[in-house]
């Protein structure tokens, strides 16, 4: 069942809606709906996986990780 609804986008954002649909050659409506659903998707993903989660898991697999000094690259300094 379609809903219609008015919402608010900043100009730059309808802009490359607009762009990206037509690359796809679907409407904005589609694009943005579908991409509108990938994102509760993902949400959704992780709500069920942290509902999973246990502290006691987490420190079993961050005791997997060697103690040793990051690659220079990955530093935080």
């Amino acid at each position: 069942m379609a809903m219609s609804r008015t919402i608010s986008l900043p100009e730059e954002i309808v802009r490359l809606a607009e762009e990206l649909a037509a690359r796809e050659h679907i409407s904005v409506e589609e694009f943005v709906s579908a991409a509108l659903s990938e994102r509760l998707a993902g949400a959704e993903y992780l709500r069920r996986r942290g509902e999973r989660a246990s502290p006691g898991g987490f420190r079993a697999a961050l005791d997997q990780i060697p103690d040793v000094e990051p690659e220079p690259h990955d530093r935080l300094d």
